[in-house]
C-alpha cells in the first residue's frame, strides 16, 4: 500500500530519524524495566540514541545475536523478544555483512509481545522493494543519499496514529499551532516532526531519485545485483589471500560483501585499489559491535548497485592481486 503523505517526516539523514525514534518513542513507550532489543549488526545510529534513551528511562538494551551463517534465528528472536520488549529496532540489510534480516518475522513477534517495530532501511532502499505495511513495521528510516538522491535529506515514516501519541523531537517554528509565555499547541503530523526551515530542494530531489529508481522497477534491480553479488564473492573465493568476512554465498548478500586480504591492513588495500581506480570503503563502518562480536578490527566492504557490471568486480579482483604483489611477500615473511 502506498504511505499518505502525512506519514511521511523529512530529517536530514537516517541517523537523525532514528534519533527522532528513540528520543520521541522512548519518552512516549518506555519506564525502567523495559527493554529495548536491536541487533549486534547494527550501524552506530540504531545504538547510541537507543544507549542514550535508556539510560535516560531505566530500560534495558537486549541485543539480537546472529549464528554461525550470520543470521537471527527464530529461536533467537523469541527467546530475546519477550514480554519486557516495548521497541524493537532492527536494520533490514547489515551495512557491513550484506545480510538481509526477515523483518516480518521480528515484527510479528514484536506485536505480539505488544512492542513497536522500528526499521532501519538505509542500506535496503536502495536495493530491494519496500512496501511498510507488507513489513508490518511501525516506523521505518532511510536515506536519500544512498539512492540516488542528494546529501542532507532523510526519511521517516510512520504509523499515523503512533505520530499523533508521540511527542516531538525538535521544537521551534513551523512546528506549531500556537504558543503562549508558558506553554505550546503542537502543530498535527508530519509538522510536528519538522521543526524549522526545511530543505525543498532536497525533498524534491529525493522525490525525483524515488520515482527515477521506480520507473527502472526495484525488482528488476534486486534481481541484477543479486547476480552482481554472486559474482563478487565467486571472484573473491577465488583468491586464496582474501577472507570474505560474512557469508560465502552470493544470494546471501545484499549490496555490501565485507572482506579482508590476509595481513594488510583495510586502510592499505583501499589506498592501492584508489590508484587502480576502484572505490571500496575500509574501516569499522560505523558497526564497532559488530566487528567487536566477528573479532575484527576493521575490515573492506566492496558494495554493488544496479549501474555496476561484472568489468568492475573484474577491475577490483585485478586490483586485489596487485594489494598481493605488494604486500604478499612481506606477510609471508612474517
Amino acid at each position: 500500500g502506498k504511505p499518505e503523505s502525512q506519514q511521511i517526516i523529512f530529517t536530514r539523514n537516517t541517523s537523525e530519524a532514528l534519533n527522532l525514534v528513540a528520543s520521541s518513542l522512548g519518552r512516549y513507550a518506555l519506564k525502567p524495566g523495559d527493554d529495548v532489543v536491536i541487533s549486534i549488526m547494527e550501524h552506530h545510529s540504531n545504538i547510541i540514541p537507543w544507549q542514550q534513551i535508556c539510560k535516560a528511562t531505566g530500560a534495558n538494551l537486549v541485543y539480537l545475536r546472529m549464528n554461525s551463517q550470520y543470521q537471527i534465528t527464530p529461536e533467537e528472536i523469541a527467546s530475546k523478544i519477550t514480554e519486557r520488549a516495548k521497541i524493537v529496532s532492527v536494520t533490514h540489510v547489515s551495512n557491513v555483512l550484506g545480510t538481509r534480516n526477515d523483518i516480518k518475522a521480528i515484527a510479528k513477534r514484536a506485536h505480539t509481545m505488544g512492542a513497536y517495530m522500528v526499521v532501519d532501511a538505509a542500506q535496503s532502499a536502495p536495493h530491494i522493494p519496500l512496501d511498510v505495511h507488507d513489513l508490518d513495521c511501525d516506523l521505518l528510516a532511510f536515506s536519500a543519499h544512498k539512492m540516488c538522491g542528494p546529501m542532507g535529506i532523510g526519511v521517516l515514516w510512520g504509523r499515523a496514529e503512533l505520530l499523533d501519541a508521540m511527542p516531538p523531537f525538535l521544537t521551534g517554528g513551523e512546528m506549531i499551532d500556537s504558543v503562549t509565555e508558558t506553554s505550546a499547541v503542537w502543530a498535527p503530523v508530519p509538522e510536528k516532526f519538522e521543526a524549522g526551515t526545511q530543505d525543498a530542494a532536497g525533498i524534491y530531489a529525493t522525490g525525483a531519485a524515488i520515482e527515477y529508481l521506480n520507473g527502472l522497477d526495484m525488482a528488476k534491480i534486486e534481481k541484477r545485483e543479486e547476480l552482481l553479488a554472486r559474482y563478487l564473492v565467486q571472484q573473491l573465493c577465488t583468491l586464496d589471500f582474501v577472507d570474505i568476512v560474512g557469508s560465502k554465498l552470493g544470494q546471501n548478500h545484499v549490496g555490501a560483501v565485507a572482506f579482508n586480504v590476509r595481513g594488510v591492513h583495510p586502510h592499505d588495500v583501499s589506498s592501492i585499489l584508489d590508484m587502480n581506480n576502484v572505490c571500496i570503503r575500509a574501516g569499522h563502518h560505523c558497526a564497532e559491535p559488530l566487528l567487536i562480536e566477528l573479532h575484527e578490527s576493521s575490515t573492506c566492504r566492496a558494495s554493488v548497485a544496479f549501474y555496476n557490471d561484472k568489468h568492475d568486480i573484474d577491475q577490483l579482483v585485478e586490483g586485489l592481486n596487485q594489494v598481493w604483489k605488494i604486500f604478499g611477500s612481506a606477510v609471508s615473511n612474517k
